[in-house]
């Protein structure tokens, strides 16, 4: 078991969103590996399957020969080296290595098809060629993919784990609360706080939503957990973002898909900026 993971515990499964089947998408890039040891800590603490994913783009040799071969070169290479990563997996890892022409759009039909309960994948930051090739991909998959996904940014070795204090924002609208649930699985496996953040918008009387008025709409969502409310006032996703370094923490647990066509923009808008711009990783329902 990684230093990293907490003891095993009974079994979180009880209650909640099922995890047992764990995603990990990579492009067996450096900058990918930050989000292995939350792969690693996730399938040891809710005893899931993880499946270890890579897309070997075709190489952009329209007229030169070989290019078959060099694909199939590079997509036999991808897979040793996800061999020797599931090797620091618990249980049997799956893993798929697929040739395709778009890696976004074949992770996407992948996770369609499939329904993994959770991807991990690692993203980065503003700004930077980085944040353009590996940051538009998590976006795509946020987007299009319709699952839960954990984005983390951070450099290896400082993963934040495990996750001892959860933020929760909510606008407290039904879309919002999708992500309660999932907070609560989160916060049980690890003993974890869970702050939950409403933002008032700017011009808004904050006044209008007490803190008890927000712990009281979380109560029967995290009935074993210790919640601490938090009023702010201003831009959401910046607020969130300010929250989640004032209350250092571990992840941010928020929803993305709204109830309706207005609602998802808002929503999910919301999501991508805070995924580019928290100080730690953030799971998006």
């Amino acid at each position: 078991m990684s230093a990293l993971s907490p003891a095993p515990i009974p079994s979180p499964r009880a209650s909640g969103p099922a995890l047992r089947e764990i995603l990990y998408p990579t492009d067996l890039l450096p900058e990918s590996s930050a989000a292995f040891d939350h792969v690693r800590t996730l399938a040891e603490r809710f005893r899931a399957c993880v499946t270890l994913y890579h897309a070997a783009a075709r190489p952009d040799l329209e007229f030169t020969r070989g290019v078959e071969e060099q694909w199939s070169g590079a997509a036999e290479a991808a897979r040793r080296q996800l061999v020797e990563a599931a090797r620091r997996l618990p249980g049997e890892p799956a893993i798929c290595v697929e040739k395709v022409v778009s890696p976004a759009r074949a992770l996407i039909a992948w996770i369609r098809a499939r329904r993994p309960d959770l991807v991990v994948m690692a993203t980065h930051g503003p700004g930077g060629l980085s944040h353009l090739l590996l940051g538009s991909v998590t976006e795509q998959v946020i987007q299009h993919a319709r699952r839960p996904v954990l984005c983390v940014r951070l450099a290896p070795g400082d993963s934040l784990l495990p996750y001892r204090r959860l933020l929760v924002p909510t606008d407290l609208s039904p879309a919002s609360r999708a992500a309660f649930g999932h907070a609560a699985a989160l916060a049980r496996a690890f003993g974890a706080q869970v702050v939950a953040l409403y933002v008032a918008p700017a011009g808004a009387d904050p006044r209008a939503v007490s803190e008890a008025a927000v712990r009281s709409l979380l109560r029967d969502h995290f009935p074993e957990t210790e919640v601490v409310a938090r009023v702010d006032q201003g831009r959401a996703w910046e607020r969130i973002v300010h929250q989640a370094r004032a209350e250092r923490a571990d992840l941010v647990v928020m929803a993305c898909q709204g109830a309706d066509e207005v609602g998802e923009r808002l929503l999910g808008s919301n999501a991508e900026r805070v995924v580019r711009h928290a100080p730690c990783p953030v799971l998006v329902v």
